[in-house]
């Protein structure tokens, strides 16, 4: 077992429960969960997953930032990534006036050029580059958007929403659900002026993400349709990318009834994904990873919060990744399998499956709490003191 001392998810609830006056009881039957899995989260034996964690927030009227610990002050510290946070955030205090710069902004092209590399950064979870470059580029693409007219305008204020969508990634990954609510504002207000409607469907993709916290799937699922009904009969300069942004929300759709626990429609939404992943293939646009393993990895992902673990595991024994695919995507993959194999009791397996995560995206990894659920679990199953798994907790910060 873990000392008694160790801090984690499980440790957090009960502190929140007996600060609420709850028992273990109680709290199971506010946060509609098992009492059984409840004791065994609390005393580290299995791993919280996300819809425990919210369920139990909404029901302690906590965030499930606060159940997690995030932000994970220490290690954002010790990798220096807390310093890149501040100047994002002033860099976010403007959007809508213009600079009172002395020289001109560099040309649009010149900025669009930039933005697509801290897009390709963001899609291979290579975060502290891209959070470095961030705050100098929203100032350019603001003082853009002022300044300039007609075609490079619109494209100013697309480099602009992308930006925004780079900080939303960049603060929820971290734990910064505050600077993540400020990104999906600021983005609600560039995406329309993109005229770029897989925009306007990102932020809806996104905004139904920020439900997962809250527990309110209901909500959730309504944005995404509502997102699917306005993009319906949209002409773009990328067609294909609005076929991969509706392919996303169908997914996204299915994540939302897997948290529900609804496999019916789970069912349902995966085939239309898998039916629109047939037509496009792999593609990239709007920065997304889209196309056939992009549902075969949601496919696991919603297994795991269906808890069907055994058929998590089978499903991933189909994913094949392309050559140049997500880091971003592939490393939340493998922690997935990770969860899947600590509940089927493959310890070893899980351990790997970490370790895979590890070396595919090591920022997110660190800073994923499925991460930290998972080794939490492990440790308090081993009967003796595996190196490999210290030295993983240590990098990880446990």
């Amino acid at each position: 077992m873990p000392p008694s001392n160790e801090e984690h998810t499980g440790t957090r609830i009960a502190q929140a429960r007996r600060e609420r006056g709850l028992t273990q009881q109680g709290l199971a039957l506010r946060a509609t969960v098992s009492k059984s899995l409840l004791s065994k989260v609390e005393c580290g034996q299995r791993p919280a997953s996300p819809s425990l964690v919210a369920a139990c927030a909404r029901a302690l009227r906590v965030t499930p930032a606060d159940l997690l610990g995030q932000p994970y002050t220490k290690e954002l510290r010790r990798d220096r990534l807390d310093e890149v946070i501040q100047p994002i955030r002033a860099s976010m205090e403007n959007w809508d006036i213009a600079l009172d710069w002395q020289v001109p902004a560099r040309p649009v092209a010149l900025i669009r050029s930039d933005m697509e590399r801290v897009l390709e950064r963001r899609r291979q979870a290579d975060y502290l580059p891209m959070a470095v470059d961030l705050p100098a580029l929203i100032d350019e693409c603001v003082q853009a958007v002022h300044t300039t007219g007609g075609e490079e305008q619109r494209q100013a204020h697309e480099c602009l929403a992308w930006a925004f969508r780079c900080v939303f990634t960049l603060a929820w990954s971290f734990g910064y659900s505050d600077l993540a609510t400020v990104a999906l504002l600021r983005l609600s207000w560039s995406a329309p002026r993109a005229d770029e409607p897989g925009l306007a469907a990102m932020y809806g993709y996104l905004r139904a993400q920020t439900t997962f916290a809250s527990g309110r799937y209901d909500l959730g699922m309504r944005v995404v349709d509502q997102t699917l009904h306005d993009l319906e009969g949209q002409d773009s300069r990328d067609a294909a990318g609005l076929s991969a942004m509706a392919g996303v929300l169908q997914l996204r759709a299915a994540v939302i009834a897997g948290r529900l626990k609804d496999s019916g429609q789970v069912e349902a939404r995966v085939s239309e994904a898998r039916a629109l992943a047939e037509r496009t293939g792999e593609t990239a646009s709007y920065g997304v990873g889209w196309g056939p393993t992009n549902v075969g990895v949601h496919a696991v992902a919603i297994a795991c919060d269906l808890e069907d673990y055994d058929r998590a595991v089978q499903l991933a024994d189909e994913v094949r990744f392309p050559r140049g695919w997500d880091r971003s995507r592939a490393g939340r993959h493998w922690l997935d399998l990770g969860r899947a194999n600590v509940w089927t009791g493959d310890a070893s397996r899980a351990l790997s499956c970490l370790q895979r995560a590890r070396r595919t995206a090591p920022q997110q990894t660190r800073y994923h709490p499925t991460t930290r659920e998972a080794v939490t679990a492990l440790r308090s199953r081993e009967r003796s003191r595996s190196s490999e798994l210290a030295a993983f907790a240590d990098w990880v910060g446990l």
